[in-house]
């Protein structure tokens, strides 16, 4: 799609459901998952409108070395490695990480080589890493865990550091200006607004306006926060001077709201049923 959600081009990605995509900002290169365990880098041209396949991986789990793997094949370690449904991708520095249905967090490099698994034991819905890359948040529909990620991570070294868990379910967004994370509340409608400065988290506040599950969490760089779900609704939350956000506008849309994007001059793309997607500008 163009800037005006009019259709550029579409390839065939994968033989099962795409799951989610990521960018690398640097060069536009494009990342998918899907649910047979595969990850592929594709090379957009936009003059002859088409994607080059450049290389995929098979996340494998639940635990062990050579569990994820470059290229499409099985492992030679020796273990019974069977590719997992792999859920969620995010892009953050030069890396991409990855999540599974089995709650395994993949960091690979820019060409798909793996450098990091890290095994959370709960299924991966969403996916958050800070700007330094040092801690990840993620989660599903109970706790949110923070966990830490080592500088030197090895391929070896499966086990997590969780600095913490939140009461909550995903998806999950963090501010580095004021060490305070967003997330979806137990009951699915509100989000709750949680401050990482003391020694534990806790919370600063609850905000209230959806009358349906929140799907979708995003934070620009004004710290504009957005949210949507089903209630077919896109809500823009100021922050204040005094740390505390307030409903700045409500946008209705024509459908309920399964995901959102941020384009680079701050535009919301709301994505829905049967391929909807609304442009919306919140300035």
């Amino acid at each position: 799609w163009n800037d005006n959600l009019q259709p550029v081009f579409s390839w065939k990605a994968h033989e099962s459901v795409v799951f989610d995509i990521a960018v690398n900002p640097s060069n536009g290169d494009v990342y998918s998952c899907t649910l047979d365990g595969v990850i592929t880098q594709w090379r957009i041209d936009r003059n002859v409108k088409r994607a080059q396949h450049l290389r995929s991986a098979i996340q494998t789990g639940p635990s062990g070395k050579g569990q994820c793997l470059p290229g499409i094949g099985c492992s030679d370690s020796g273990m019974e490695d069977t590719p997992v449904n792999v859920r969620k991708l995010f892009w953050r520095g030069s890396h991409l990480y990855s999540g599974d249905e089995m709650g395994s967090i993949c960091r690979w490099t820019s060409d798909l080589q793996l450098e990091m698994k890290k095994e959370y034991f709960t299924e991966i819905w969403s996916l958050f890493v800070n700007e330094d890359e040092s801690v990840v948040y993620s989660g599903r529909d109970n706790d949110i865990v923070i966990a830490s990620i080592p500088q030197n991570p090895r391929i070896d070294d499966c086990c997590v550091q969780v600095k913490g868990n939140l009461p909550g379910r995903c998806p999950v967004v963090a501010n580095s200006k004021d060490s305070s994370i967003m997330t979806v509340n137990r009951n699915g409608l509100n989000i709750d607004v949680w401050s990482t400065e003391g020694k534990a988290p806790s919370k600063v506040q609850t905000l209230e306006d959806h009358d349906m599950i929140v799907n979708s969490i995003l934070l620009s760089k004004d710290e504009t926060l957005i949210t949507a779900g089903w209630d077919a609704k896109v809500d823009f939350w100021a922050l204040g001077v005094d740390g505390k956000y307030s409903l700045q506008k409500s946008v209705k849309v024509d459908s309920y709201i399964n995901s959102m994007s941020l384009s680079e001059d701050g535009s919301v793309f709301a994505c829905g049923k049967s391929g909807y997607i609304a442009k919306i500008n919140h300035k």
